[in-house]
């Protein structure tokens, strides 16, 4: 029961608007989105007072082809704004430019 509790806690992202954003753009690219699993969020820059925040993720899902596979993500919220910014890649380098991007000015952790 609590290793369930811990398991759910580590990949729970938090925002439920988060989460359909996350899923907008898994459908956008024609991967499955009631396979997807989030894991492991993190948050890496925010802005005082907290309105704008960056999150690291990974999602488990479906090709359009049925193949697995993980993608990196990066979710880029403004609480003023309507919709967050998402990025899902395999391509480590360009997950790493747009979250020095995204996080610019912002206080980094991570």
């Amino acid at each position: 029961m609590i290793k369930h509790l811990l398991d759910k806690w580590t990949h729970w992202i938090g925002d439920r608007s988060l989460e359909r954003a996350i899923q907008a753009e898994l459908r956008r690219m024609g991967c499955a989105v009631h396979a997807a699993k989030i894991r492991r969020p993190r948050l890496i820059g925010i802005e005082r007072p907290g309105w704008v925040q960056v999150r690291r993720f990974e999602v488990e899902t479906l090709t359009p082809g049925k193949q697995p596979i993980t993608l990196q993500g990066l979710i880029r919220d403004d609480g003023r704004r309507e919709r967050p910014q998402v990025l899902l890649t395999t391509d480590l380098r360009l997950l790493s430019h747009r979250a020095d991007e995204w996080c610019d000015g912002l206080i980094r952790r991570g």
